[in-house]
């Protein structure tokens, strides 16, 4: 697999948009929660309390710069957009 690196960043990301009130769906959060227990041996508890209450359009810049930092999705964006 390339760029396995990555997946913790994207993982989080996902999380922390499907954790927004309007978009929460509790079989990703479960699905989610599954991979970071059993892929790095932790939890979502932290990142749960960083999303409480926002909204996605709140969320999207602290996405978007959490992505920009640790993964290539800014070029992915521009390459493919």
């Amino acid at each position: 697999m390339k760029h396995t690196n990555e997946i913790q960043t994207i993982l989080a990301a996902v999380f922390a948009i499907n954790r927004t009130s309007e978009h929460e769906d509790k079989d990703i959060a479960l699905v989610l929660d599954y991979a970071f227990r059993r892929l790095f041996g932790s939890n979502t508890n932290l990142l749960t309390l960083a999303c409480i209450g926002k909204t996605k359009e709140q969320i999207l810049p602290e996405v978007t710069q959490l992505l920009e930092r640790n993964t290539r999705y800014k070029q992915y964006l521009e390459e493919y957009k």
